[in-house]
């Protein structure tokens, strides 16, 4: 069994391994996994391509295996609350919402508008919504998780560049940060029964495309990612 860390891009996931003994070489191209021992850790690395759909084909493929026993998922975000989650923050997702789901009306997106959810299994049923327990999570993958801020994260197929938008999700959501791979991940995971946590450096400010700071988000990425992994941790999965 072994610890996935995956992220949209290599440049995401290079910086966040950044400083994680073990780690050096070249990373795999979109799709595949490549395995390691990281921090004594056995680890599979992947990176997924950018976007909803990218992810969901990612996170279905590596789950399927069977031989996955938690899922962190790496990456930039942008903030919808500079005074709680800063450009250079580290942000914790505790949900993870997709905004594009369900009946398109005057009023926005109706997520039981259309009367079928997007999973229904065990007394639970996910609409746009999957609720996230990463203390738990870390708690059974023996991971430590790194001071941060935590909150509900929206995931989106494309960024949000303007403040109508921006202020439809706020007034809908009332999210932290914005990112767009989270939701399929979390979904994925939660089928599958695996620890799912995700982690994201805050690069800009949701609505805005100037005052982006990409490097300050990738910094505090690559020193959040090593407290994740236990040295001589052994995973099962479920445990």
């Amino acid at each position: 069994m072994a610890l996935l860390i995956a992220s949209a891009t290599a440049m995401e996931l290079e910086a966040a391994l950044s400083l994680c003994e073990g780690a050096a070489g070249a990373l795999p191209g979109p799709g595949t996994i490549e395995r390691r021992t990281i921090l004594g850790q056995e680890t599979a690395l992947l990176v997924t391509g950018v976007g909803p759909v990218n992810a969901a084909l990612a996170a279905g493929a590596a789950l399927a295996s069977g031989t996955i026993a938690g899922v962190v998922l790496v990456g930039v975000a942008g903030t919808f609350d500079t005074s709680r989650a800063p450009i250079g923050s580290l942000a914790l997702a505790d949900s993870e919402i997709f905004p594009e789901y369900g009946l398109r009306t005057p009023e926005g997106v109706d997520p039981r508008g259309l009367k079928f959810p997007q999973h229904a299994g065990k007394g639970v049923e996910v609409w746009d919504t999957v609720a996230l327990d990463p203390e738990g999570d870390a708690a059974r993958i023996g991971a430590e998780l790194p001071q941060c801020t935590a909150g509900p994260s929206v995931t989106v197929a494309g960024v949000t560049a303007c403040s109508q938008t921006r202020e439809r999700i706020v007034a809908q959501y009332a999210p932290l940060t914005e990112n767009m791979e989270g939701f399929p991940w979390a979904l994925a995971a939660m089928r599958a029964a695996v620890p799912f946590i995700e982690l994201r450096g805050v690069s800009n400010e949701v609505g805005s495309r100037t005052g982006w700071n990409l490097q300050a988000a990738l910094e505090t990425l690559a020193a959040a990612v090593p407290r994740l992994i236990r040295p001589g941790r052994t995973l099962a999965k479920g445990t």
